[in-house]
C-alpha cells in the first residue's frame, strides 16, 4: 500500500503535467522555493496539512480529493481541463 505522502506527490505531478503548469506555479501558491516544492515531491520534504486545502484550489479539486489520489479523481470526472501542449520547432539559419 502506497503512503499518503506518496499518493499525494504522484498525484501532484500527473496534476501538474496535465494542465501543461510547473512546480514553480504551486510552489508560488505556497509562499515557497520551487527547490522545496521538488523537495517535498520527491519525498525529502513534508507536506503540510495546511498546504494541501491551497494546492487543491489550485486544480479546482478539495483537500479530500487530493489525498484519495489520481485515479479516484479521474473516476470520478474530476480531472481539471488538459491543456493542449505545444511543440517548438528550431529553424536552421541558412
Amino acid at each position: 500500500m502506497e503512503s499518503l505522502e506518496a499518493t499525494i506527490n504522484e498525484t501532484l505531478r500527473l496534476l501538474i503535467t496535465r494542465v501543461g503548469g510547473r512546480q514553480s506555479d504551486v510552489a508560488e501558491i505556497l509562499g515557497i522555493t520551487q527547490s522545496s516544492m521538488s523537495q517535498r515531491l520527491l519525498g525529502h520534504s513534508t507536506w503540510k496539512v495546511d498546504d494541501l486545502p491551497k494546492v487543491a484550489a489550485h486544480f479546482g479539486l478539495t483537500a479530500s480529493e487530493l489525498i484519495s489520489g489520481y485515479a479516484a479523481i479521474a473516476a470520478a470526472g474530476r480531472l481539471p481541463v488538459a491543456r493542449a501542449r505545444t511543440t517548438r520547432t528550431r529553424t536552421r539559419a541558412a
